[in-house]
């Protein structure tokens, strides 16, 4: 064997001893192991989207973004604790007599399981969803306005109607929207939403972190920011409610006569037309006009380039405020 076939053949050795003894014995700093990979690991399934639901624009299951939504008037005054306000998805506020407020709150994405003190229905109820098509629990009303209701075409049930959907005499919206005949549809969108980064106008964005709204012969109201949630908050009777929007619309208001079943006067947002408006949302505030031409029809609330203010997503809150009052912004 000459002197190269026996180095060959002593290198293979070393090799082979040291190739064997690999898995017992620790590398050399810098050895690189070479694992087989096996299989290729499954690719993650994708999360499929959610459609958002047509009040709030927050992502739900498709059986809730298509169901009808449920309408229920709240009386509120200085001294009450009203119920079940925090899950609606929008709720409109009437300055009426006496210090006291009228809501509309307006339930599609969230039920609550008790809401109330439930009102009677008024104009204002009737004129503002009637575009939504819902189903209405409440408490009566004048006999005018149950006309008014009737000739809108809109359902809805009385406690003395239907005493199971008003447990302890507030209403409750599973227990309304099992009463609603079959066949109800989802409610128009009434707000165009923001997508993430948008801003809440296309011109004329300010920053705000206040908003106050005086209204003669009510205490004044104030809505500030909170910017842990991202939500505007207010007090409505002794109770604090957190929104994502507020939206001031300045209207004329009217007094309504009523005859039966007692005499008496009220007042009343004229909430068709147009006028001035205010929108919070987010750390931001735009000036804007509403227009409302009928009841069938959505208010639209624009900025001052004609363009859809686009609040966050989630449950608003709108403000009929008369033209007496005094509307700030800080």
């Amino acid at each position: 064997m000459n002197r190269r076939r026996a180095l060959g053949s002593t290198l293979a050795v070393a090799l082979v001893a040291t190739f064997g003894a690999g898995c017992a014995e620790e590398q050399p700093p810098g050895a690189t192991n070479v694992v087989d990979p096996g299989s290729p690991a499954p690719r993650p399934t994708p999360t499929p989207s959610l459609p958002t639901a047509p009040l709030s624009g927050k992502p739900v299951a498709e059986e809730v973004a298509a169901r009808q939504a449920v309408v229920v008037p709240v009386r509120v005054t200085p001294g009450t604790s009203p119920v079940g306000l925090a899950e609606a998805d929008v709720v409109y506020q009437e300055f009426a007599e006496s210090e006291s407020l009228h809501l509309t709150a307006v339930y599609q994405s969230r039920d609550a399981g008790k809401v109330g003190p439930v009102a009677e229905i008024r104009p204002v109820d009737i004129r503002t969803v009637g575009v939504l098509r819902p189903f209405v629990g409440y408490a009566g009303g004048p006999t005018g306005f149950l006309n008014q209701f009737a000739v809108a075409e809109l359902k809805g049930v009385t406690p003395a109607q239907r005493e199971g959907a008003f447990p302890s005499g507030q209403a409750s919206t599973a227990a309304l929207r099992a009463a609603a005949p079959k066949g109800g549809v989802a409610p128009t969108p009434v707000l165009d939403h923001a997508t993430p980064g948008a801003p809440l106008a296309s011109q004329g964005v300010n920053p705000a972190g206040k908003l106050t709204v005086a209204a003669p012969g009510h205490p004044t109201q104030t809505w500030t920011y909170d910017a842990a949630s991202a939500s505007w908050r207010g007090r409505i009777g002794k109770v604090t409610v957190s929104v994502a929007s507020v939206v001031v619309l300045t209207m004329e208001y009217r007094t309504l006569t009523v005859r039966k079943p007692s005499p008496r006067s009220l007042p009343g947002a004229n909430v068709y037309g147009s006028g001035a408006a205010l929108v919070v949302s987010g750390p931001s505030s735009a000036k804007a006009q509403w227009s409302k031409p009928g009841q069938k029809l959505v208010c639209n609330v624009t900025d001052e380039g004609g363009f859809q203010v686009r609040p966050q997503p989630g449950p608003a809150w709108v403000i009929y405020a008369p033209k007496t009052a005094k509307v700030s912004v800080t």
